[in-house]
């Protein structure tokens, strides 16, 4: 078996959906010739801690206050560049160089969006030691969907990045536009870059769940600021029948007020952020699925997948460039509507077609491209090359 160094950062026992990829490829890697150990911070949090990996874990040197409610956007945005483990990093770092004097490891691997993640794998990746493949679940650490308190904030964010990738032997992407776009920018990349997409993994189980009487609508998982695109969705639910209704599991702070102010708030039910085998059962007790994404190329979700393995159809508000438009395009089973676009149409044809069973259904083969099992497999090969001298 080769070994993994794995800088993750959230990780169990916080729960995040940025866990789901690094533990599903953590679990079928031995399956490829590579055992991991966790390099992660010290956390409290409901999600179980995976048993099938070794775990290391080093103190964030902060207060636990400072980086929790609303003082966290406000305070560490200011103190703390990358991102608020910031302060982690030191103790990551240390407990990292550690390891490698003591242990023989064959490869670093680091997922960002959490930026201090890469930060801790680049002071690690010194000439002579393991090749580190840096892996980009979102874009860059300065982009213009983030707000920053000050121009020199962003500037540093974007420095610091040029200088941290300076080390890498690859990197990899959950889509090609977030390559492109990191290759466009480090050009010396070019060549080392790979599509590592998210997918579903069949070892995790749905929970049963019952939702009642009705047409159910499903969305699971956090908004992320889409509320005008959330009150076009429900004034076109507002149109249909009153046995159709929707259900917002998660972070969904907004739906209600809307809901009461168009007169269907008994049609509309919000719970909180539930552990992933009861989303996926939410998922499957569904008539059908909400996907809404941004319109910027790389917008994307991991329950993409999850939803399109669930066998409902899934009602898409995406643009229809996105990089889930592409996948649901390739592989069948939504109906995708622009932010802008006839929602209500599009909503009424399609909880028609469902109840009359002529609901579109995924293609069986261009999905299993996104069983992370396979997907791992990938990843693997990618490690493979680089731990023989290859670039790519």
């Amino acid at each position: 078996m080769k070994r993994l160094l794995v800088v993750a950062n959230p990780f169990p026992p916080l729960a995040s959906a940025g866990t789901a990829r690094v533990l599903r490829f953590l679990r079928h890697l031995p399956d490829h010739g590579w055992e991991s150990t966790v390099l992660t911070a010290e956390a409290q949090g409901p999600a179980p801690t995976p048993e099938f990996v070794r775990v290391v874990r080093t103190p964030t040197l902060v207060p636990r206050a400072l980086l929790q409610g609303g003082r966290r956007a406000r305070l560490t945005g200011w103190l703390f560049v990358p991102d608020p483990y910031a302060p982690w990093i030191p103790t990551a770092v240390a407990a990292g160089r550690r390891l490698l004097a003591a242990e023989p490891f064959d490869a670093v691997f680091s997922s960002h969006p959490r930026a201090s993640t890469h930060v801790v794998a680049s002071c690690l990746a010194r000439p002579g030691g393991p090749p580190w493949l840096a892996d980009y679940r979102d874009r860059r650490f300065a982009n213009e969907v983030r707000s920053y308190p000050t121009a020199a904030h962003a500037a540093a964010m974007r420095g610091l990045e040029a200088h941290v990738l300076r080390r890498a032997a690859a990197v990899s992407a959950i889509n090609r536009p977030i390559l492109d776009d990191l290759v466009a920018r480090h050009p010396w990349l070019g060549g080392r870059g790979h599509v590592l997409p998210n997918g579903y993994d069949d070892l995790e189980t749905p929970e049963p769940v019952d939702l009642g009487p009705g047409f159910w609508i499903v969305y699971t998982g956090r908004l992320y600021r889409r509320e005008r695109v959330l009150e076009s969705f429900l004034s076109a639910l507002a149109a249909l029948p009153d046995d159709v209704k929707v259900l917002f599991v998660g972070d969904a702070p907004r739906v209600v007020p809307v809901a009461e102010r168009l007169g269907i708030a008994h049609r509309v039910r919000v719970e909180p952020l539930v552990p992933l085998g009861a989303a996926l059962g939410y998922q499957r007790a569904a008539s059908a699925l909400l996907l809404i994404t941004h319109e910027r190329p790389e917008s994307m979700s991991s329950k993409v997948f999850e939803y399109l393995r669930s066998g409902r159809p899934v009602f898409a508000i995406t643009g229809p460039e996105t990089a889930a438009a592409r996948v649901l395009k390739r592989v069948g089973g939504a109906v995708t509507v622009s932010h802008d676009g006839d929602l209500r149409s599009a909503l009424t044809d399609l909880v028609a077609a469902v109840r009359t069973g002529a609901a579109p259904v995924a293609d069986a083969a261009a999905l299993a491209r996104y069983d992370m099992a396979n997907v791992t497999a990938e990843l693997a090969a990618v490690l493979d090359r680089l731990t023989a001298g290859g670039d790519h």
